[in-house]
């Protein structure tokens, strides 16, 4: 009976060592049927030639297959591809001149196109030994591979293993940027409404930052300026770009050779005094890019005061409104409320000492509030836009 009860049990526990043997090649072998699937590159993805150079000369750029179009296109959006530098070279025209759209003190940007003509600005950085422009770049990366709001320009994909540069391909905006609109020399004066739309996206990004995007810790901006706001070539709304100068996880004070300075005309007095930078340094940037949106004047020119447009325009705001002051170009086709509204917000956001400057989540709700009628015509008209674009398409 003992040896019968024996043999029943051994055969009982080869049977279940084989189950398991059996499951796991079963097993084994859906995986590698996935990784067959995943590996072949017609089932993800296919290279295309650059349209502007000709296919022998080009580097391999790979792009979502037909089949996988909006599925890879939408994992893109949530990891930027990492491109190799001759990918760089060839969507650049092998950094032609002829395609350059923008220079900074240590990046050029090309206008580049991606398969299916979707165009891309491409800012290649080149830092040339320098610590400092190496740091920037690695700084504006590591915050554009993690940032996603609809106000702060994406990453599509990026470049960041050559000795002596690095590039990051961004999404491009066909309507410039608002120091150039707002220019005398634009064609047209951009409407009131859409000025509200403006400022109001831009605070809505800057909170953003200031809050801990994603949980991070907060990030401030550190250039706030017109000429780093873009639009679109529809005016449907504003994108926030150029981290270079971002400063993030800091604690009360930062190193000023690590702080953001601000360009002319935008930069914290407070900052500049004593080398302390918080987000209540872009709250003052943001409140000189309120007095410029209102009366079309550039932040800082010429002039004994070096043309500071806060220096020229803030004693007047305070004691007179803005009766005289709004751009001229726009006549009476503006909302006078809530212009004067609005530069009330700029007058307390650059307050001399920034423990009396709002937040910027302060600023966003205030704008919304104040300015809703032109912020919501400004969407009314986006909407029209849109629906227009979809019908004719």
């Amino acid at each position: 009976m003992d040896v019968a009860m024996t043999l029943a049990v051994v055969f009982f526990c080869l049977l279940l060592l084989s189950s398991a043997a059996v499951a796991f090649l079963l097993l084994r072998h859906c995986l590698a049927v996935v990784r067959r699937r995943t590996d072949d590159p017609e089932a993800v993805a296919v290279v295309r030639p650059h349209p502007q150079q000709p296919e022998q000369e080009q580097a391999a750029i790979i792009l979502p297959a037909e089949p996988k179009l909006l599925l890879v296109t939408a994992l893109a959006k949530e990891a930027p591809r990492k491109m190799t530098w001759g990918e760089v070279e060839a969507l650049t025209g092998g950094f032609d001149e002829a395609a350059v759209v923008g220079r900074g003190g240590s990046s050029t940007v090309y206008l580049a196109s991606l398969w299916g003509g979707s165009p891309a600005a491409v800012k290649v950085h080149r830092w040339c030994g320098g610590e400092r422009r190496l740091r920037a770049f690695r700084q504006e990366l590591g915050l554009l591979l993690r940032l996603r709001h609809p106000h702060i320009v994406a990453l599509l994909a990026y470049s960041d293993e050559h000795e002596e540069g690095g590039a990051l391909v961004l999404e491009y905006l066909a309507g410039g940027t608002l120091a150039d609109r707002l220019s005398g020399g634009a064609a047209s004066p951009l409407p009131w409404h859409q000025r509200m739309r403006i400022v109001h996206d831009v605070a809505g990004a800057l909170e953003h930052l200031h809050d801990g995007p994603d949980g991070a810790p907060p990030v401030v901006h550190g250039d706030v300026s017109a000429s780093n706001v873009l639009l679109d070539g529809r005016g449907l709304g504003a994108w926030l770009c150029d981290l270079g100068s971002a400063c993030e996880g800091f604690s009360a004070a930062v190193a000023p050779t690590r702080a953001a300075v601000g360009s002319p005309g935008y930069a914290d007095p407070f900052f500049l005094r004593t080398g302390i930078v918080s987000k209540k340094s872009d709250v003052y940037s943001f409140g000189v890019l309120l007095l410029e949106v209102i009366t079309g004047s550039p932040a800082a020119g010429s002039g004994p005061d070096g043309g500071n447009l806060t220096a020229r325009m803030l004693p007047r705001v305070r004691t007179e409104g803005v009766d005289g002051l709004v751009d001229s170009r726009l006549g009476d086709q503006y909302d006078v409320e809530e212009a004067g509204d609005v530069a009330r917000i700029a007058v307390e956001c650059v307050a001399a000492q920034p423990g009396l400057r709002p937040t910027m989540a302060q600023v966003r709700a205030a704008i919304a509030e104040k300015a809703a009628r032109s912020v919501a015509m400004a969407a009314a008209a986006d909407d029209h836009k849109l629906h227009a674009s979809n019908f004719s398409t």
